[in-house]
């Protein structure tokens, strides 16, 4: 099969599955300021149902979130209960000492079967509604550090000081967010340069290098099939390159609100591309300049699986935050996919010093990778099937 039949096979899939998408899950994210009296005030916005029945959003099944929304009497207990507990769930350290939060607001059940009635049947999930807290920061404070609830999953947070500091950042799931709101000099075991520095790229390339390792196994695969179909390490690293180029440009627009927000569609696409990727690997039949513009055309759609949250999530940011935190996510993906190919090719490497066959070794890669893509492709069309 030609380079152009794969391409029309998955523009093809696309536009099919274009029709029946469901709205995308979004993840929570969060917006604080801190005034010049010490008051902080933050807003978290995050899918409420799927929060509720204690998943995260993008485990949440519509049955699931059904018999919680439309079993009388559940919804409101459901909403109840959370809301007591929410306080708790929620914790926030000035330099390591705890504060007092006030739960300022927290949606009611009214309130979210109201907001799910109004984007209509079709759309009725997600309900992205807001929690509001209030504390006070002491005087002298360098360091908050903010810590949500499991559940809720990763939480981009927006955190300003006055006019002087922000600091935004991805808050994982089961980790604490550290936000530095003053330069006053903290002397402090791993507070010299050395350690400065790897938080710096901790905060900065966490969240790329998460999304590849150990989060994104489908990238990883990806990145197995390019390096396998590569006639040298240096050539394996170029197409990682042109794909996260490919990756940044689309994440980059979606962002930034050129383009719409995009619906559950794109992983089984993303599935496609690992098959594809894979089987022209296994061929061997495409010239080099045919293997550079795949990756650059894949990073395309790859691009739209994480643009659709980070669309959500930095809509209230203004363009230089946006633009330090893509750059950090992509530099963070590079390093991580050039991790894949080093471990690929060392791994390879050891199977040849066994005697292996190094063409058959790569093969029977190849097909493992196209038959897991596949499979992955079609396991994602029926869950969205399962949704319309």
């Amino acid at each position: 099969m030609s380079l152009l039949r794969f391409i029309i096979l998955g523009v093809s899939l696309l536009l099919s599955l274009t029709a029946q998408a469901h709205p995308e899950w979004k993840e929570a994210n969060c917006v604080g300021v801190v005034d010049d009296k010490g008051h902080f005030i933050f807003t978290i916005k995050f899918d409420i149902p799927s929060y509720l029945i204690g998943q995260l959003p993008k485990d949440a099944s519509i049955k699931e979130l059904d018999a919680m929304m439309f079993t009388p009497g559940r919804l409101g207990a459901a909403a109840e209960k959370a809301q007591a507990g929410f306080g708790a769930a929620v914790s926030v350290t000035a330099d390591g000492k705890p504060l007092l939060l006030k739960l300022v607001s927290f949606p009611s059940a009214d309130d979210i079967v109201r907001q799910s009635s109004r984007q209509g049947e079709a759309d009725r999930y997600p309900v992205l509604l807001n929690a509001k807290f209030a504390t006070d920061i002491p005087a002298g404070t360098r360091t908050i550090e903010i810590r949500f609830p499991d559940t809720m999953g990763t939480v981009f947070t927006n955190l300003r000081k006055g006019m002087d500091y922000q600091v935004v950042m991805a808050v994982s799931k089961n980790e604490p967010g550290e936000f530095v709101i003053s330069d006053e000099p903290v002397v402090a075991e791993g507070s010299g340069w050395f350690f400065l520095a790897l938080r710096f790229l901790r905060t900065l390339l966490g969240d790329g290098f998460g999304h590849v390792i150990p989060e994104g196994w489908d990238h990883c695969l990806f990145m197995t099939a390019m390096f396998l179909g590569a006639a040298s390490l240096r050539q394996a690293l170029l197409r990682s390159l042109i794909f996260t180029v490919g990756h940044s440009i689309t994440l980059t627009i979606v962002a930034l609100g050129v383009v719409g927000t995009v619906g559950p569609w794109i992983e089984p696409v993303i599935a496609l591309t690992i098959g594809l990727g894979a089987v022209m690997a296994y061929r061997g039949t495409a010239t080099n300049g045919q293997m550079l513009v795949v990756p650059a055309v894949f990073g395309l759609v790859h691009g739209l699986g994480f643009a659709a949250a980070v669309s959500d999530r930095l809509k209230d940011w203004d363009n230089g935050s946006i633009v330090r935190i893509l750059i950090g996510f992509n530099v963070g993906v590079e390093l991580a996919q050039m991790a894949v190919i080093f471990t690929s090719a060392g791994l390879l490497w050891i199977a040849l010093r066994g005697g292996l066959s190094e063409t058959k070794v790569r093969r029977s890669l190849c097909l493992s990778v196209a038959v897991v893509g596949f499979g992955v492709m079609a396991w994602r069309v029926a869950g969205i099937a399962r949704l319309v």
